[in-house]
């Protein structure tokens, strides 16, 4: 759940902006529970009151940190096998880019003073952040982490690997036969 202040802020900037007049805000505030196990964002999103564009900006904004739709975003497998998926999901993050040094975050709330921390338990990088909406993180994780239902787990890459060899040969059997096989193949080539 988010915080008073990011829905006042967010409040702020989009009537300012007119994206929504400040009696719609109001009233959309007023019926918004907090108690709900969704974000303010995606109770404007699923109400229809703002286009997700229009969101990102303000929210963009808000935090002072640029914006990522994470949507249809292909996720770098090597970061994802990083931080464990609870991780990812109690933050409401995903590891985006690497440039260099620096990690690039999409955070539901990258403003969190606990993120650079916690992404410090799993990488050494330093870290930049983005803000992206929290429905689409947590979709972009599920989506990534999700087996379907057509998979099939590699049962020979967890299990050792079962070597089966017809015959085995010494170093002098390979000495033997390396001549044979030589004037087997020159006899089939004078033949011809």
């Amino acid at each position: 759940m988010k915080s008073a202040n990011l829905i006042e802020g967010l409040s702020i900037i989009l009537a300012r902006d007119h994206l929504l007049k400040f009696t719609d805000i109001q009233a959309l505030k007023k019926s918004f529970d907090y108690d709900e196990d969704i974000s303010f964002e995606d109770f404007l999103l699923e109400g229809e009151f703002i286009s997700k564009s229009d969101l990102l900006q303000a929210l963009s904004e808000y935090y002072q940190v640029p914006q990522c739709d994470v949507t249809g975003v292909f996720l770098d497998h090597y970061l994802m096998t990083l931080i464990p998926r609870d991780v990812l999901i109690e933050h409401i993050m995903v590891p985006y880019l690497r440039e260099g040094d620096t990690l690039w975050v999409v955070a539901a709330e990258p403003k969190d003073p606990h993120l650079p921390v916690v992404l410090g338990q799993y990488m050494t990088h330093s870290f930049s952040f983005m803000v992206g909406l929290p429905q689409d993180i947590l979709t972009a994780i599920e989506e990534y982490t999700d087996e379907s239902d057509t998979y099939q787990p590699n049962d020979i890459a967890n299990r050792l690997m079962e070597r089966s060899a017809p015959e085995i040969y010494t170093p002098d059997q390979y000495d033997e036969r390396i001549p044979l096989l030589i004037e087997e193949n020159d006899d089939e080539y004078e033949s011809k």
